[in-house]
């Protein structure tokens, strides 16, 4: 076989093991969703601490004072007249708008992220160790191909596993993950380039 079809078959066994893989996570392990913590909320604007948080919500205060909700606004009333028509008695409005806003979705929203990070971890342990064996199965197989397609989907793998948690992990863990990454695939070349 010519060392482009070599190539060429290493490179779609690697991209179809990754999708394999990370396709059979999602279809044996649901991701959580959104809906089911929060449902299907309908957006309402609460304009004051007591209705939203009456309505579960959250009052984030805003830094400084209330902000004037424009300059040279008026406040008009209808004043009926004996002729059954109306007339406009408009004054300049000194109001302000509240000093703060509702997060109605806020504990929902954050039910649901502790219950993804908890779901990026698993799927990222689970997508390290089905890497790594994908990994030590390419270096014990004789056929180069295949070898090197396992071996780059195993790869692949262990980064799609990392992406999905990489946000969530500590300084430490991450910079550990990158060591032992760089370890392994200067292990792997040293032993198929020492074959």
């Amino acid at each position: 076989m010519s060392k482009v079809k070599i190539v060429l078959l290493s490179i779609s066994i690697a991209i179809v093991l990754a999708f394999f893989i990370g396709y059979g996570i999602s279809t044996f392990y649901k991701e959580p969703q959104y809906e089911d913590f929060c449902g299907e909320k309908e957006f309402k604007l609460y304009s004051d601490k007591e209705t939203c948080e009456a309505n579960d919500g959250k009052w984030m205060e805003f830094e400084g004072k209330p902000i004037p909700i424009a300059n040279d606004q008026f406040l008009c009333t209808k004043i009926s007249e004996k002729d059954n028509s109306y007339t406009l008695n408009c004054e300049k409005s000194e109001i302000e708008r509240e000093s703060g806003n509702c997060n109605s979705d806020f504990y929902c929203r954050e039910e649901f992220d502790d219950v993804r990070k908890k779901y990026n971890r698993n799927v990222f342990i689970i997508s390290v160790i089905l890497g790594v064996a994908s990994i030590i199965l390419g270096i014990y197989l004789n056929l180069t191909s295949v070898s090197s397609g396992l071996m780059g989907g195993g790869v692949l793998t262990f980064i799609y596993g990392s992406l999905r948690y990489w946000g969530d992990m500590g300084e430490y863990l991450r910079f550990s993950i990158l060591a032992i990454s760089l370890a392994i695939l200067i292990w792997l070349a040293y032993k198929k380039i020492k074959k």
